[in-house]
């Protein structure tokens, strides 16, 4: 149970980091964030493996959640002034989601 709970806080709060650093102008950021791995690939890929360890009855909709925000952050770079929406950046940040939901749901069936 303490797990569960743990889980729950941490995917939440990188939910959030993931929507500041989605939201927070380029010239902000430190300079290692500025690598595509770093901040396309491992907050994503953490944030899903992490909602699949919070939610493990509720898959496919956290699956449906995690994919769409991962494309919606991509997305956001149309609405903002200081962003340009790059198609491969998109299917990074989908890509590393649906593997830390994979690693998640490996790792919760091993559990």
């Amino acid at each position: 149970m303490e797990l569960a709970l743990l889980a729950h806080a941490l995917a939440w709060t990188v939910f959030g980091l993931v929507v500041v650093t989605t939201v927070v102008p380029v010239r902000t950021r430190y300079h290692f964030m500025a690598l595509a791995s770093v901040d396309s690939m491992i907050p994503f890929a953490l944030l899903g493996f992490l909602f699949v360890m919070a939610y493990p009855d509720d898959r496919r909709i956290i699956a449906l959640v995690c994919i769409s925000g991962a494309a919606a952050s991509e997305s956001l770079a149309l609405v903002l002034p200081e962003k340009c929406l790059r198609i491969e950046r998109a299917i990074l940040k989908v890509l590393a989601t649906v593997s830390g939901l994979l690693l998640g749901a490996l790792f919760a069936e091993l559990i």
